[in-house]
């Protein structure tokens, strides 16, 4: 699936769910990018378990209005510090349930996630709206 698609997915299970359009305010600046200025250029980037659990989190934080939670079980991620920027994200679809280790003890932050998996994780995103 590509970074895009699952974006569009995303907004589009949520106009559907709640009759409501979040694209009528800010979705933060990382979101907003998604719905007003995606680069041409990135067309084809496929989607990675990072930019997942960042759009994730950023919809329920910017969108749904969910805080921040502590960190428990996502501090034993090996890789959880492997990009700095998305680690609380991360964090937070890992310790919430939304996103499943990749293997034992590792997220797989450049894994790919296919359209299978995006539509699973849109699916628990279901149950926050």
């Amino acid at each position: 699936m590509k970074e895009k698609d699952f974006f569009n997915l995303l907004i589009r299970t949520y106009r559907t769910d709640t009759g409501t359009d979040p694209a009528e305010y800010s979705m933060g600046a990382y979101l907003d990018v998604f719905l007003h200025a995606y680069p041409e250029e990135k067309a084809q980037v496929r989607l990675t378990r990072k930019t997942c659990a960042r759009i994730l989190h950023e919809f329920m934080k910017n969108v749904l209005g969910y805080p921040d939670i502590d960190w428990d079980r996502a501090k034993e991620l090996k890789d959880i510090y492997d990009c700095k920027v998305c680690a609380n994200s991360i964090a937070q679809v890992y310790e919430r349930g939304i996103m499943a280790e990749y293997a034992p003890g590792v997220f797989g932050l450049e894994k790919i996630v296919s359209e299978e998996e995006a539509r699973a994780y849109i699916e628990v995103i279901r149950g926050y709206m």
